[in-house]
């Protein structure tokens, strides 16, 4: 069995350091851990240009983009479950992000390219969402762009684009609104303990 798990939230809201204590972790205890980056990441590391004010060749890269998600986390499902142990994928990011970075009628075209509709791509796809918000809120003393050259956003603009993140996954019906904590381990430990009892494992 496989357990499908997506980390969102806003910018440096410590999705990446999260991602690595769920691996150590649950790897201990012989679950098969596998974690996938940021699709926007790597497409941003290869050339691609998500600000583009080029709209067609924004609807194209942005597409694919998530064509390229679907076709990572199916593979990476099929590889979990030939390992014929419990698993645990844990996507940093999930299909439904794109949506909060476009307008309805863009993330309608998009939908259509994949051939998918909100329901397969968020309901059905994934066991839970985390929503971890970003430090811009309750933890600013903590913000920074300094670690992830693919970051440019203010404090302003982080806070819109979490609130968008927030808004976009809503309608899953297993979402954990993680708050910015001051003690970031605290943040972490709400993370694990959740994941605990999703997979029925005593605290």
């Amino acid at each position: 069995m496989v357990t499908r798990i997506v980390l969102t939230g806003g910018p440096c809201a410590g999705k990446s350091t999260i991602l690595k204590r769920i691996e150590t972790k649950y790897s201990a205890l012989d679950y098969a851990v596998f974690t996938l980056p940021e699709s926007a990441t790597l497409f941003i590391q290869a050339g691609a240009d998500f600000l583009t004010k080029d709209e067609e060749l924004s609807f194209i890269t942005e597409a694919n983009k998530l064509k390229f998600q679907l076709a990572m986390e199916d593979c990476m499902i099929r590889i979990a479950e030939a390992t014929g142990k419990p698993a645990l994928l844990v996507c940093d990011r999930g299909t439904m992000d794109t949506a909060a970075y476009m307008d309805r009628k863009k993330w309608q075209r998009v939908m259509d390219f994949v051939g998918m509709d909100e329901k397969q791509l968020c309901d059905d796809r994934y066991d839970a969402v985390f929503h971890i918000s970003t430090a811009a809120k309750g933890a600013e003393q903590f913000y920074t762009r300094a670690n992830n050259s693919c970051r440019s956003e203010s404090l302003e603009l982080a806070r819109v684009v979490d609130d968008h993140l927030i808004e976009t996954w809503q309608r899953h019906p297993i979402i954990h609104v993680i708050k910015a904590e001051i003690c970031f381990e605290d943040k972490i430990d709400n993370v694990l303990h959740i994941i605990d009892d999703i997979l029925q494992i005593n605290h």
